[in-house]
Parts: C-alpha cells; sequence; structure tokens
C-alpha cells in the first residue's frame, strides 16, 4: 500500500458504505491545511470484511507521530457522532463540494504469516 495514515475498522450495522464515506471525508476535510487525501477500501480477508481508509499527503507522511494521532482523535471523535448528525453534515459538505463522493475499492488480502509480529519475537 502506499504510504500514508491507516485506519482499519469494521462499522457495527454490517457494511454502511454511505457512513464509511462520510467519516473519512469529512475528517480529511477538517485538515484541509494538510491537503490530504484519501482512499477507501472495502477489504475481504479470509472471512472477515473491514473497511480501511488510507489518508495522503506529502505533509502526513512527515508529520510528527502526535500530529498523525490527532487525525487518528478527530476520525475517532466523528466516528461517536449521532449516526443523523453525521450523515446530514456529509450530505451538506457533498452538495456544497466541500468533499468529494469517493468511490470504496474492494481489495481481497491473504494472510502472511512473514509479516506476523510474532516473528519479532522469535
Amino acid at each position: 500500500m502506499q504510504k500514508g495514515l491507516e485506519i482499519a475498522f469494521q462499522t457495527v450495522h454490517g457494511l454502511d458504505e454511505e457512513l464509511v464515506k462520510a467519516l473519512a471525508g469529512i475528517t480529511a476535510h477538517e485538515f484541509s491545511d494538510l491537503n490530504i487525501d484519501y482512499n477507501i477500501f472495502l477489504v475481504t480477508l479470509g472471512n472477515q470484511k473491514f473497511f480501511r481508509i488510507l489518508f495522503l499527503s506529502k505533509k502526513l507522511t512527515d508529520l510528527h507521530p502526535e500530529e498523525r494521532k490527532k487525525v487518528r482523535e478527530k476520525f475517532d471523535q466523528n466516528s461517536r457522532m449521532q449516526y443523523r448528525d453525521l450523515m446530514v453534515k456529509y450530505q451538506s459538505m457533498l452538495q456544497h463540494g466541500k468533499i468529494p463522493d469517493k468511490s470504496i475499492k474492494e481489495v481481497h488480502e491473504e494472510y502472511d504469516l512473514w509479516e506476523d509480529p510474532i516473528w519479532q519475537y522469535i
């Protein structure tokens, strides 16, 4: 994958793609001074499906870990918003052209035991 800030998660009520688009778009917009772009993936790994958002920007890649932490915290804060409020905010931002309507790319991954952290301790 490309370098950037990666956030992987599952939604509570199934595969709610609109919710994921809202979380990614609103979070990226709130850090517009960093010129953040993002990609959204629906990942299939074994029998599991989850979402992964990759926030990209030259500034984000070079950020101090504390700044990257702020983006994660803002994402978490947005994820705790009431669903209705989040979606109203997202639809409004879409209509005013503040955020793009990104598509979600499907990705199939395989378990790679060589990348398992256990190998660091052996």
